[in-house]
């Protein structure tokens, strides 16, 4: 399920360039107003896989919309922001906690949730070319001279980027549906590549924006599509749009949503 929102901002605002935090802030605030047993869930708990690991349902896209200058990032008027999960309940408690209370606040800065729309799945198939709406990060465990595991973020020149890619989608498979699923995809990034390096977590994140073709069983495809691919989706990473959504002739337009407690609570 995924959400188109615009956001309309009071006044001209200089957001800073690592202003991810500030994002993520809003969606676990607005999640917890809506449902806040699902906000716990996501935040605290996550999805667990049989090996221990926890992944977290979620993936968004950066503003767009957003004209940068030198000292950071300006939002004048509205910006468009992209929310998606393979989990209905964590996309609604979102919508419901914006839909409750629709004024919400970017760090010190006012913003009026203005719309809130619930964006069709394009027909995906076995091979699809994406793009990213925020940049897809994956590292891999190196062991260093001392002995000491470190990790490094992959690049998508390596061949390891999209086997890990991969690998990782399995694994959320594993987690959000309980069970693996019989078959495999393969990626094939398309250069030219933009390196990003975000401070999230007092932690720097390296992320990668460019577009791929995944070809494969459409079940994971779905999967990545909905949940977003690789680490760090939860923080604003791995979000992807279909290459040519939106360009098909008949394709399922967006719908303004309209979700109530009660609704909620029945679903």
């Amino acid at each position: 399920m995924r959400l188109r929102i615009l956001l309309r901002f009071a006044r001209p605002s200089l957001l800073p360039w690592d202003y991810l935090e500030w994002l993520r802030g809003l969606v676990y605030a607005a999640m917890a107003r809506g449902l806040p047993q699902v906000a716990h869930q996501l935040h605290e708990e996550g999805w667990s896989h049989p090996e221990g690991r926890r992944y977290k349902p979620l993936t968004y896209s950066w503003l767009h919309g957003l004209k940068p200058d030198g000292s950071g990032l300006w939002a004048q008027g509205g910006v468009t922001w992209w929310v998606s999960s393979p989990i209905p309940a964590v996309v609604e408690a979102l919508a419901l906690g914006l839909l409750i209370e629709p004024e919400v606040r970017l760090g010190p800065y006012p913003a009026v949730v203005e719309r809130i729309q619930v964006e069709p799945t394009p027909p995906l198939g076995e091979a699809l070319t994406c793009t990213t709406l925020s940049p897809i990060t994956i590292s891999t465990g190196e062991r260093r001279a001392d002995g000491k595991l470190v990790k490094r973020y992959l690049s998508p020149e390596e061949p390891e980027f999209a086997r890990a890619l991969t690998e990782n989608l399995r694994r959320k498979a594993v987690a959000f549906y309980g069970r693996e699923i019989e078959g495999d995809v393969e990626i094939r990034p398309h250069p030219p590549y933009r390196s990003k390096l975000v401070r999230v977590h007092d932690t720097d994140i390296r992320g990668w924006m460019l577009s791929f073709t995944i070809s494969g069983h459409p079940e994971l495809i779905r999967l990545g599509y909905e949940a977003g691919f690789g680490e760090h989706t939860a923080s604003g990473f791995g979000m992807v749009t279909v290459a040519w959504e939106g360009q098909l002739k008949g394709a399922p337009r967006a719908r303004s949503i309209h979700v109530s407690a009660q609704s909620v609570q029945e679903a």
